[in-house]
């Protein structure tokens, strides 16, 4: 039941209310005497559910926008719009008259001549906001008004969009305006142009023309796809007094493919003007007559008169011209956020559209990221991330080839052609993927499939294997740095349990076998830097430089690392310091033993001068002591010593489980997970505007 108030009497813009005229999807229609202009005018006014929010304001005021741009004799025209007393509205000119689909409902289809006339003032109307870069892209015949002067004049400009217009409220991908009259492109969510309102334009003249709609169906999904796929029916066959020109005209408008239809407003009405002298429309260089075809005749009549099925009801077709109403009117697939969203089928069938898109793409990286291990397989020498191309060139190249086409083939996939994140993890995945195959522990004459099966059967062995702990614990890491900016506080308690998850792998791993005391330093820093992280995740909405739980959750995990490695370090540098110190003693007593020895050697020895006088004997120098390197030179090399072990057994260890194909195979879903990220956001704004 409407609740409106009642506004009649009242005064808002500078108009005295009258009287309502209507109810749109967007709100309400009055009739009103604009007091400084002393003439009748229309308000739009939205509705006050829809004012609280900034998505429908702006979808609102940019009807007006568009529509204030055009001053043509066959478009509304925009007069005011804005804010008053907290009420947004659009103020237009008033058209005493009714809605073409309200004609076709009172009389029936139109004759050949009033419909032309009707769709050429239409058409001049289109022109103009063509060449103003403004495209309607919902024209039907609700949206034309005919006045008692008979001028058709177009309204609803809501889903019209400027091409120069840096702010859309549409985004690329969402399928915007009436199933019964949508252009191909349209239905397939593809660019628009100014030639979909000509498809629009066609569709509307075969149904004033006919008082059917080209295409029916149970729902506006089956309609739209048969406006991708179906031929356009024959119009003569509905209505065999029809010219053959007007037929022509038709299909050429409802071309499916936008290059060959009519590429300009202009251009048909030219094609109008060019039959306008003939009252009856007879085509001045055809031979074309009419015959009665009994047997057709009755196939016409009967397919008349066969009910069809509608969007929203199913009703008897009208068996003649002016007798039985036309069709309901059609349901817009930009429909009130006050309907439910089943009654949303162009966002279901975009839904449907991205599920499929995401099942493709996720098909295509899994495969892709398989060639690429099957590519580094393809070498004789375990380990060796050369031997494939040495050994097997063409193989590796072919199958790497076939990755690199699959990733692109995903690439294409995506809204956003190129996003850096995404480019990261899918070269990410195809590196660790070549380096998994060629790192798989095979025989060195084993095929490439058999080894493909043998990494599948050694990943699935060491699937919960020890070794692959800190592989775990990268994938949380990941996993929660995608998610956790998201507003959904699923996601961010999903979030931090994966950083902490992974914060655990990470300390378990390290501390396996060894058998020291943690430094409780580092303990200490770990754990303010995980509770920093855990506010941060949990209270940051976007990228923060400073408070960033990623950044805080990556140094706890380096602070967990040092707390172990700086001990085992310590450890290598005092063995060092002990071995170096026995090495510098032992070289001590050595060189003092051979000084020694010297000594006694010079002394031992006795030389006389010229004049036989015995000289001092002469002493070797005595070796300066050698001292053990510096403790800062020694922990240096522990340290390097010790990343150089620890890469080493990672390396071992991961080849050796297939954790590195592990690797590969999450980068490629984290692609994944981008690629969902950009089509959510297309869906949302979808949704939202």
């Amino acid at each position: 039941m409407d609740t409106e108030p009642n506004l009649a009497g009242t005064v808002f813009a500078g108009c005295k209310i009258i009287c309502k005229l209507g109810q749109g999807g967007m709100g309400s229609v009055y009739k009103a005497h604009q007091e400084a202009l002393d003439k009748i005018v229309c308000v739009k006014l939205l509705a006050p559910e829809l004012a609280r929010e900034q998505r429908n304001i702006d979808f609102f005021l940019r009807e007006a926008r568009s529509a204030a741009k055009l001053d043509h004799p066959n478009i509304v025209q925009i007069y005011n719009f804005g804010q008053e007393n907290g009420s947004y509205f659009i103020l237009m000119s008033y058209v005493e008259g009714k809605t073409l689909q309200d004609l076709v409902a009172e009389k029936g289809p139109l004759s050949v001549k009033e419909a032309t006339d009707i769709m050429s003032g239409v058409l001049k109307g289109l022109g103009h906001a063509h060449s103003k870069s403004i495209i309607h892209r919902d024209i039907k015949p609700a949206n034309i008004l005919v006045g008692l002067d008979k001028i058709p004049r177009i309204v609803d400009f809501g889903l019209a969009r400027s091409i120069s217009e840096e702010k859309q409220l549409t985004m690329a991908g969402e399928m915007v305006g009436t199933a019964y009259f949508m252009s191909p492109e349209q239905g397939l969510a593809g660019t628009v142009d100014s030639r979909a309102d000509l498809y629009a334009a066609g569709a509307t003249y075969f149904y004033i023309l006919t008082g059917r709609y080209p295409f029916d169906g149970k729902s506006s999904i089956e309609v739209i796809h048969k406006h991708i796929g179906n031929p356009v029916p024959n119009v003569m066959l509905i209505r065999p007094d029809i010219p053959i020109w007007a037929s022509r005209v038709i299909e050429r408008l409802m071309n499916k493919k936008p290059e060959e239809r009519y590429q300009s407003a202009s251009e048909v009405v030219a094609e109008f003007d060019k039959y306008s002298s003939d009252v009856e429309y007879v085509e001045p260089t055809s031979n074309e007559r009419t015959f009665d075809i009994p047997e057709v005749t009755a196939r016409i009549t009967a397919a008349q008169e066969t009910p069809q099925a509608t969007l929203e009801r199913s009703d008897p077709k009208p068996s003649g011209r002016t007798q039985a109403p036309p069709p309901p009117p059609a349901p817009t697939l930009r429909q009130s956020q006050m309907e439910p969203p089943a009654l949303k089928p162009a966002l279901q069938l975009a839904s449907l559209h991205n599920s499929l898109k995401m099942a493709m793409h996720l098909a295509l990286t899994m495969v892709a990221t398989g060639c690429f291990v099957l590519a580094g397989a393809s070498g004789t020498i375990p380990g060796s991330i050369t031997s494939p191309l040495d050994s097997n060139p063409a193989t590796a190249l072919m199958l790497a080839g076939a990755g690199v086409v699959l990733y692109v083939w995903a690439l294409w996939q995506k809204p956003l052609k190129f996003t850096m994140v995404y480019s990261l993890f899918a070269l990410s995945a195809a590196a660790a993927a070549y380096a998994g195959g060629a790192y798989i522990p095979a025989p060195a004459d084993a095929d490439v499939v058999s080894k493909g099966f043998l990494a599948i059967k050694i990943g699935l062995e060491n699937m919960f294997s020890g070794a692959n702990t800190i592989v775990y614990a990268l994938f949380l890491y990941l996993a929660a740095s995608k998610a956790v900016f998201k507003g959904n506080w699923i996601f961010k308690v999903l979030s931090v349990a994966a950083y902490l998850g992974g914060l655990a792998l990470t300390y378990f791993y390290f501390k396996a076998g060894a058998q020291i005391v943690p430094e409780q330093l580092w303990l200490a820093i770990g754990g303010l830097l995980a509770v920093l992280g855990l506010v941060a995740a949990l209270t940051q909405k976007e990228f923060s430089l400073f408070f960033n739980p990623q950044f805080l959750f990556l140094a706890a995990n380096l602070a967990m690392f040092s707390m172990f490695t700086n001990p085992q370090i310590e450890n290598i540098t005092a063995q060092k310091i002990k071995a170096e110190a026995e090495t510098a003693a032992q070289t001590n007593r050595l060189n003092l033993q051979n000084y020694q020895q010297a000594v006694l050697a010079a002394q031992a020895e006795i030389l006389y001068d010229e004049e036989g006088r015995p000289l001092e004997p002469k002493l070797p120098r005595k070796p300066d002591e050698v001292k053990p390197p510096e403790s800062g030179k020694l922990r240096t090399e522990a340290r390097l010593d010790y990343y150089k072990t620890l890469g080493l057994r990672i390396s071992g260890t991961l080849a050796g489980s297939a954790g590195i194909i592990f690797i590969a195979f999450f980068l490629a879903l984290m692609a994944n997970a981008c690629f969902v990220d950009e089509l959510v956001a297309a869906y949302r704004e979808r949704e939202l505007y």
